[in-house]
């Protein structure tokens, strides 16, 4: 019959602490610590002098009075690996998106968000899983020109969602500086945009259908976006004394994921009343008689389908067909430009900076600055004075509207 003996293990006493050798033939060590109990080091050592480092660096630690438990010391590096997991690019910039705000202290809109996830996801994704402090001006600079060259507009767009982030990172304390150069995120797409010219905008209304021919016009000629002109309800327009008055109070944007938001405009300011210039008040009568339903909250411009809105896939194809025709769909002319041309018209009417703003729903100066390709009181004299397309067939408005 085998007796199983029990492992003996080589005792060997110190003054201080105690060290012994295992059956592999490397040395444990282990010492009494402040707390009464008994603590083994994290790991064993090839040789006898190095557990007896061990032991006398823990008894210095305790006479010092820094000693720190291998409990706290545990917790400490979780505490530590989680700091550096939030300070990794992809979390901090998710948490910065959570909780950004604009200027006035109102939560980001949910395009502007959605838009800030998709540039996270696709052109910044490489940054994902770097420590902040790793984004250097030369890694920035090297992304950024590759990105560059397959997508100009969006390179300088991520460029300047990356600088963003990362200026809240230096106010944070995580990094010096901010890496990302403030030349880096200008929007080069190398061609310019303009708005049409008048006998562009005439052959473009003589081609779009009936049913969105007065969406140009609001947007040419009361400055509205598209978001705004496309959540128009019948109660939003009034017309009195031959004159047309556009009510801006929301905007239907469609967000990929999420299906239609409707909100306020881009800013406050883009909450206004615009008139429209006299001459296109038939426009307005006729289309309301024909295209829009009786009842108050009946759109202006009703869309085909299940769909809440026009979509922007039933507007491109109108539209396209309507730049072909005018020759201007390779220009850099945007359905956008109609607002260029809004600002152009009007100050050429004689409006000044601030009326233009009012006009436009601009909330800065600069912004609308962007807007003028023309010369810098009233605003419904200054909306008879701009001038209408040479070839804008007049309309006359229905009975029974």
């Amino acid at each position: 019959m085998t007796t199983e003996t029990k492992r003996k293990y080589k005792s060997n006493p110190e003054s201080w602490g105690r060290v012994r050798q295992r059956p592999s033939g490397r040395w444990q060590a282990s010492y009494k610590g402040p707390d009464g109990k008994v603590h083994n080091a994290p790991h064993t050592f090839d040789a006898k002098v190095d557990a007896q480092a061990f032991n006398a660096a823990r008894r210095v630690d305790i006479q010092r009075g820094v000693w720190k438990s291998p409990a706290t010391l545990a917790a400490e590096a979780e505490a530590e690996s989680k700091r550096a997991d939030a300070e990794r690019f992809g979390a901090y910039a998710a948490t910065w998106v959570e909780q950004r705000v604009s200027g006035k202290g109102q939560p980001l809109r949910p395009k502007t968000r959605a838009e800030y996830v998709r540039q996270l996801d696709k052109g910044l994704h490489v940054f994902t899983n770097d420590r902040l402090a790793e984004i250097t001006p030369a890694r920035v600079r090297a992304w950024h020109n590759e990105r560059a060259k397959t997508a100009k507009t969006a390179a300088g767009a991520e460029a300047r969602l990356l600088r963003a982030i990362l200026n809240t990172a230096v106010v944070d304390g995580i990094i010096v500086r901010n890496p990302v150069p403030a030349n880096l995120t200008r929007s080069m797409t190398g061609r310019g945009h303009r708005p049409p010219t008048m006998d562009e905008l005439a052959v473009i209304l003589d081609t779009m259908p009936e049913s969105l021919r007065l969406a140009v016009l609001l947007a040419a000629y009361g400055g509205l976006r598209f978001g705004e002109w496309r959540a128009l309800r019948r109660s939003d327009i009034a017309v009195a004394g031959g004159r047309v008055a556009v009510s801006v109070t929301r905007a239907a944007q469609h967000i990929n994921g999420h299906g239609w938001h409707v909100g306020a405009p881009k800013s406050d300011e883009g909450v206004r009343v615009v008139t429209l210039p006299s001459a296109l008040t038939a426009d307005v009568e006729t289309h309301l008689s024909e295209h829009v339903g009786p009842f108050p909250e009946s759109l202006v411009f009703a869309p085909t389908g299940r769909t809440q809105f026009l979509t922007d896939s039933a507007w491109n194809r109108a539209w396209n067909t309507a730049r072909d025709a005018a020759g201007i769909r390779d220009q850099g002319v945007r359905e956008h430009d109609l607002r260029h041309f809004a600002g152009s018209m009007f100050t050429q009417s004689g409006a000044t900076m601030a009326e233009a703003m009012k006009l436009l729903g601009h909330s800065t100066m600069v912004a609308a600055m962007a807007y003028q390709h023309a010369a810098a009181d009233r605003m419904t004299e200054l909306a008879d004075r701009m001038p209408l397309p040479p070839a804008a067939p007049k309309r006359v408005a229905r009975i029974g509207n």
